[in-house]
């Protein structure tokens, strides 16, 4: 999907520079040469035409696409609730204390974002630096369970998920035997 995104915003690019070059040159009168001759053929109106209909076509849509956006939802309904609202930065900094609990790792980030049609869940992505290699499954479903149970208990959002994601560590240990 990208790719077609990245052409088609390539023709339009094209299809702007032609409707614009002409128009400026057709305003200040600057002799185009060979260009209004080509410009005095159907060929070269339907192809101006066509640049033209690209360019307004692109416009309409960009228009469309800012009135019809709505923004990121920042807050958590709780069990649908639209008078209990809990929001990302609570549900994240609740999950950055809690996800280590005894374990040895250390958090990085936590990003959360609100999913579900009356916005009740809350997806966390965790991104943690472990000091240990072993048993990386089973100390990831602890932190999740310890995310949930917390962001149940003390905030009451029950609709939580949670990810985590472990990063490489940024430190090495070099040791030297003397």
């Amino acid at each position: 999907m990208r790719a077609i995104r990245k052409i088609l915003a390539a023709i339009y690019l094209v299809a702007s520079a032609c409707v614009v070059a002409v128009l400026a040159c057709r305003l200040m009168e600057v002799d185009l040469g060979r260009f209004e001759r080509a410009l005095e053929s159907s060929a070269g109106r339907i192809a101006l035409l066509v640049c033209a209909a690209i360019t307004a076509a692109g416009a309409l849509i960009m228009a469309i696409r800012a009135f019809a956006e709505r923004p990121e939802p920042t807050c958590v309904r709780v069990a649908g609730n639209p008078s209990i609202e809990v929001t990302l930065a609570a549900l994240a900094s609740t999950a950055r204390r809690a996800a280590p609990g005894g374990d040895d790792v250390m958090i990085e980030s936590v990003e959360g974002k609100v999913s579900g049609r009356d916005r009740s869940e809350a997806r966390l992505t965790i991104e943690a630096i472990a000091f240990t290699d072993q048993g990386l499954d089973e100390l990831a479903c602890r932190m999740q369970q310890r995310v949930r149970e917390a962001c149940e208990r003390l905030l009451g959002a029950e609709g939580v998920t949670c990810r985590v994601r472990f990063l490489p560590s940024k430190t090495t240990i070099v040791t030297k035997e003397v």
